[in-house]
């Protein structure tokens, strides 16, 4: 185990020192290629917008991914230029989750047949401003600060079974719902882009925060029951659960993103 744990930190340490290596390397061709594009404008203009997008993997297996929010949920990542100094910046995560099932089986003689669903919805805004420093033709350095808040919708969670026989059919039919939540965090970023034609950018950004995410609260569960002959009856089961987390972060590595101003 301890063998491979060392195999484990040797690779991951080879890989961040190939980051490093290529990077440097990469800022070392700009500034020689900087020297003669000495009139050549890469920067956005004021009043520009902006995509941002992350890239993940190395070399042979680069990816680009949205970025993600306090709640892993992928994000749309939005920039403006005000002016020289000042970039706004807005994420935006909408994520909607709906599951379903169905399922026939056989018990004996009796069909059984199954039908359950689950869903629920969240959503995220990550408003945030950038102050751009003093850097080259192409590198452009900046500090961020961003906040956050999000809201986590109601878990709705639903199944119907029904169950047939030579006497007809009978049915199971439990609906739970349980309440959603809310989450907010703040965030300080340092990070550059390196812009490799107008507009068009590679940056690195590293960052820490703090993010408070609470979940949970009223819980019901309602079960009817409908035999093949007599009433129906119906059991309700009320309880409630709340949880609170409060995080302070730090990003495990560097952010690599890639984007373009319109």
């Amino acid at each position: 185990m301890i063998d491979s744990f060392l195999n484990l930190k040797s690779d991951s340490m080879k890989k961040l020192l190939s980051i490093v290596l290529i990077s440097f390397y990469c800022l070392g061709a700009a500034n020689a290629q900087e020297e003669n594009d000495s009139t050549s404008r890469y920067f956005p203009e004021n009043k520009d917008f902006g995509v941002t997008l992350n890239v993940s993997g190395l070399i042979n297996s680069i990816t680009v991914l949205p970025n993600q929010d306090l709640l892993n949920s992928n994000s749309l990542l939005l920039r403006y230029k005000q002016s020289e100094r000042i970039t706004y910046r807005l994420g935006i995560a909408p994520n909607i989750f709906r599951f379903n099932e169905q399922r026939t089986d056989s018990l004996g003689k009796d069909l059984v047949e199954f039908d359950s669903t689950a869903s629920q919805s969240m959503i995220s805004f990550r408003p945030g401003v950038e102050f751009h420093l003093n850097g080259t033709k192409r590198l452009d350095p900046y500090v961020a600060v961003d906040a956050e808040f999000g809201v986590i919708g109601k878990n709705n969670i639903g199944s119907t079974s029904n169950v047939t026989d030579t006497t007809g059919t009978s049915r199971v039919v439990r609906t739970i719902t349980e309440d959603g939540g809310f989450v907010l965090g703040a965030r300080a970023t340092l990070g550059m882009n390196y812009f490799i034609a107008p507009k068009l950018f590679f940056g690195l950004e590293y960052g820490l925060g703090l993010s408070n995410i609470v979940s949970g609260g009223d819980r019901q569960e309602v079960v009817q029951f409908e035999p093949v002959s007599g009433s129906n009856t119906i059991t309700r089961d009320l309880s409630s659960t709340r949880t609170s987390n409060l995080i302070f972060y730090v990003d495990p590595t560097v952010q690599i993103t890639f984007g373009y101003f319109f």
